[in-house]
Parts: C-alpha cells; sequence; structure tokens
C-alpha cells in the first residue's frame, strides 16, 4: 500500500518544511514538495516527521520490566517512535534467568524493533550504582561465554577496576559484541587498559560513576576520575541520560567530545510513582535519595536533547 505522509521533515542539518514522504510497501520512495498522485494521503501539516529513534539502553516500560514481558516493553517504546532498541538487564538479573531473557529476545529479533540485548553487568563495581553493595562478581568464562553464544548480546557493559575484565573485552570485542565501561571508579591506566582490550563505549557518563585515590598524589592536586578518563580516549562513545546529567556537564562533555559522539538513551526503568517527573528517585534505609534510570521514551529524550544542548 501507497501512503503519502506531509509534514515538516527533519533532516541531520535543517527541518524542511511542507514536504510529502511517500511510502511504499515499507519503503520510502518520494521525498518532494509536488503532492502525490496516487495512493492515501495523510496530512500532518505543522508536526514532523522523522527517522525512527534508536535506544541502546532500556530496562522497562511504564509497567514491565524486560525480564518479565519483553514484548509489551518493546512495543511500549515503539508507540513513541523507538524503532530500533536494545533490550537492556542489569546485574541482579541471576544467571539461569538471563539465558532464559537471552532467549525471548532472540524470539523478538526481525518480529519487533528489538535488535538485540544489552548487558549491563555482571560484572561490575559493587559500589556503583543501584544495587550497591551488592556481592561482587568476578568474569567467570564459562558462564560468560554462554551469553556470547547466544548470538543476540550486542553491547555489554563492565568496570575496568575488576580484575579479568581485561580479557573478558578482548573475548566480548572478538565476538563482535561493543564492550562498554561504566558504574566504576576505575583509575586513568584501568580505563586506558579496557579501552586497549576494545571498549569503546562509556555506559551513561557522569552517572554511578567516581574516582580512585592514588596514595602517591600529593595535596592540593587531583587524580583522574572514570569520566575524565574516558574523556580523554580517542573513538569512545559516550551515553548520557539527559535528565540526570546538570547542563554545565553536558557542555563539557560535548566540548571535550564533540556532540557526534554522545548517545542519548532512556535508561528506562520502572516508575516510582511520581509521574509528574521523568526521574526514578528512591529512597535507601538511611533516607538518602538515590537515581534509578528514568520514566522516559526516546521522543522526550529527543526533545531534551534540544533544549539542553548548550
Amino acid at each position: 500500500m501507497k501512503v503519502s505522509y506531509k509534514g515538516n521533515v527533519v533532516t541531520n542539518e535543517v527541518v524542511l518544511p511542507d514536504l510529502f514522504v511517500t511510502v511504499d510497501n515499507g519503503t520510502i520512495t518520494y521525498v518532494g514538495k509536488e503532492e502525490p498522485k496516487d495512493g492515501k494521503i495523510v496530512d500532518y501539516s505543522g508536526k514532523y516527521i522523522l527517522p525512527g529513534y534508536i535506544d541502546i539502553h532500556c530496562h522497562a516500560s511504564a509497567k514491565n520490566m524486560a525480564t518479565d514481558d519483553p514484548k509489551e516493553v518493546a512495543e511500549y517504546h515503539l508507540s513513541y517512535g523507538t524503532t530500533s532498541m536494545l533490550l537492556t538487564y542489569y546485574r541482579d538479573v541471576p544467571h539461569e534467568k538471563l539465558l532464559t531473557c537471552l532467549e525471548q529476545v532472540k524470539g523478538l529479533i526481525g518480529k519487533s524493533n528489538v535488535i538485540g540485548a544489552h548487558l549491563e553487568g555482571p560484572i561490575l563495581n559493587a559500589n556503583r550504582g543501584t544495587g550497591s553493595g551488592l556481592k561482587q562478581e568476578f568474569p567467570d568464562k564459562t558462564k560468560y561465554m554462554k551469553y556470547i553464544e547466544s548470538g543476540v548480546v550486542r553491547q555489554w557493559t563492565c568496570s575496568p577496576e575488576v580484575d579479568g575484565v581485561a580479557d573478558m573485552i578482548k573475548d566480548i570485542s572478538a565476538a563482535g559484541i561493543v564492550p562498554a565501561i561504566g558504574h566504576s571508579d576505575a583509575s586513568y591506566l584501568q580505563v586506558k587498559s579496557a579501552y586497549d582490550s576494545g571498549a569503546r563505549l562509556t555506559t551513561h557518563i557522569f552517572d554511578a560513576t567516581g574516582i580512585t585515590r592514588d596514595e602517591s598524589t600529593m595535596g592540593g592536586t587531583e587524580d583522574v576520575s572514570f569520566d575524565e578518563a574516558c574523556m580523554l580516549m580517542d573513538d569512545m562513545y559516550y551515553e548520557v541520560i539527559w535528565v540526570h546529567v546538570k547542563k554545565e556537564k553536558l557542555a563539557l562533555l560535548v566540548k571535550t567530545v564533540g556532540i557526534d559522539r554522545v548517545i542519548a538513551i532512556t535508561d528506562s526503568f520502572l516508575s516510582d510513582g511520581n509521574m509528574d517527573s521523568d526521574i526514578n528517585v528512591f529512597y535507601k534505609a538511611d533516607g538518602r535519595a538515590s537515581l534509578s534510570g528514568s520514566k522516559l521514551t526516546m521522543d522526550r529524550v529527543a526533545a531534551k536533547f534540544i533544549q539542553r544542548r548548550v
């Protein structure tokens, strides 16, 4: 079926007003000012026509975690314009459950907007991020090779300071999976080791990260933080949860690495119940507040990306 949509067409550089975009059996066949003579016309004048969103870091919909109902999560985000996504599984998913989840992902590829899985763990700094204080996991090749052999993992986040991660990253990279680093207070040298092993993506920079103090550092000077070390790596890309990071930090990132290497994500999680806010805030036993992902969809991410770009 041939359908032509009229609206403001968003390109890489400019917005072109009042164009027609013709789609014939799933393929764009025409973009221009002249109204097509055949097929259905849908008038979206005053609204925007743009490419589908890609979300490489998404755990949940408004109702379900990807561990519970991955199909519903995919459909929910598709309804807000995400046409390609990685279902993301956090470090707290048990081994056997995670293998089941990866089989579910396999069943969705080619039949939905799901293109693979992102493993955010389990090899993460025990004291960084939601679930801080969990027992530290170390790379177990008999386990992680099963994740690799699933054939659906596209991105994998680990912490460079964990013993054995450099070798694990080499295995991940050799399998064609993008190694990412995050949830970390790794030193510059640890970040460089991960980078040399193949890491090329920083998971939600400025979130769940810190700094390792070197005993040899003299008073009055500062060590290099994990985030700063990542920004010093060439050919590295950087996820950002746009509603978590202060605009001055965003300005520093963009000024340092360039906007083309910044990747906006939802990091969508189950809601904290406050629907007036895009962020999720949970309170620990000691009363301290902690962020946990967001309630974002990629259409809102895109809007905030533009609004907060400095």
